[in-house]
């Protein structure tokens, strides 16, 4: 059976094997493949939940690694308590054949394996500038795994990867005992692209000089989406990028383009909307700044998007939010979990923590704006509006 990005199958509870290949396969010596064991918070619980060329197994002997043959052999009668996910990744050694980008690949391949079970999870490489990849995962749900099928890139190669779930690689690793010669040590880059987990938050620490502008970019799916009986078309999707904003000092405001409340930066809310892509037809689509060297007077800022007109359901509109202040990575949300009888969607919620930006994808749907202000308490009065 093969699975497309997001799909997910049942695996069983016994031995799983896992093999990642790739074409052209002479170009297999380049890539590192790793498993990250991964508690409820999306963390690994120590060092030995890292399995990689330098550390074939985790101590329970629930994942083995044969790092020649790229494969894992996944004993699920054995993942310790509190392990929830196990997380199957590739990285790029660029010190072998000089390869630096999955785009130097044509395809990539995630296969599971059991007396049971035979999953296929193929990745077509073409235009990926990433140098990691998060394959899939084996996740825990109501006492059963499954396999879920990814295909998520990330920018910096392995380091800034496993600092992702919690491991500290601010030291070399030691070489496989069968290589040549020792590995660098990983340099120590930030990673510049991280795709949000739902309510598995991060914190963005505040630069030195402070963060800046920060921007919030929404963008979908452009064209004309068919609707009725006959397979008519409408205009192009139109949806609306909007905040609620609440300060320390217990002020609040609503920034969105219903009603021409399009914000100020200079001065409170220290937000504003860019315009309103009625179409989808930019390439940019709808971008919202906060001044992040303001960030002190925020209290939490609620990033939502409704559809104003023209689309059917969220899955035509393949929605993505992105967050990006200067000197922090690309936070990414996509909107991959859809309803269709609701036109609100409360995406992410930033918070002010401590001075640091906390992020967390929301991805949850509402009938109208009042059902979600009554959700996160906000206690607007609303009525209705045009723009």
């Amino acid at each position: 059976m093969d699975l497309q990005s997001g799909q997910n199958a049942p695996v069983g509870g016994g031995l799983v094997r896992l093999a990642l290949t790739c074409d052209p396969p002479n170009q297999a010596a380049s890539l590192d493949v790793s498993a990250f064991m991964l508690n409820a918070a999306g963390r690994v619980s120590g060092d030995g939940g890292f399995v990689f060329y330098g550390n074939p197994s985790d101590p329970a002997g629930a994942v083995r690694l044969d790092p020649v043959a790229a494969t894992f052999q996944v004993d699920l009668a054995r993942v310790p308590m509190g392990i929830e996910r196990v997380v199957i990744a590739l990285s790029i050694d660029p010190g072998v054949a000089g390869l630096r980008a999955f785009s130097q690949f044509r395809a990539l391949r995630l296969s599971a394996t059991s007396p049971n079970v035979d999953l296929q999870f193929p990745v077509v490489a073409a235009g990926m500038t990433e140098s990691a990849l998060i394959m899939g995962e084996l996740y825990l749900r109501n006492g059963a795994w499954k396999l879920r099928a990814l295909g998520q890139g990330f920018v910096g190669g392995l380091a800034p990867l496993a600092r992702n779930y919690g491991v500290d690689v601010s030291e070399a690793a030691p070489a496989p005992a069968a290589a040549p010669a020792q590995r660098p040590p990983a340099p120590p880059t930030a990673p510049s692209r991280i795709d949000l987990k739902k309510r598995e938050p991060i914190s963005l620490e505040k630069p030195a000089k402070g963060f800046g502008q920060i921007e919030i970019n929404l963008n979908w799916t452009r064209g004309q989406v068919k609707r009725g009986l006959f397979g008519g078309k409408s205009g192009g999707i139109d949806l609306d990028l909007g905040c609620m904003v609440e300060h320390a000092d217990g002020d609040k405001d609503v920034i969105q383009a219903l009603g021409e409340r399009f914000g100020r930066l200079d001065a409170a809310p220290f937000a504003k909307l860019l315009g309103d892509d009625r179409t989808g037809e930019s390439d940019s689509g709808e971008t919202l700044l906060i001044n992040g060297d303001r960030w002190a007077a925020f209290k939490r800022v609620l990033i939502y998007a409704f559809i104003y007109d023209g689309a059917p359901h969220w899955a035509a509109a393949n929605a993505v939010v992105t967050v990006q202040a200067p000197g922090s990575p690309e936070l990414v949300v996509a909107l991959d979990e859809h309803s269709t009888g609701k036109g609100m969607c409360a995406i992410a919620l930033l918070e002010n923590d401590g001075g640091r930006i906390r992020v967390t994808k929301l991805v949850e749907y509402f009938a109208a704006h009042p059902q979600m202000d009554e959700a996160y308490r906000f206690g607007f009065q609303w009525q209705a509006g045009r723009k």
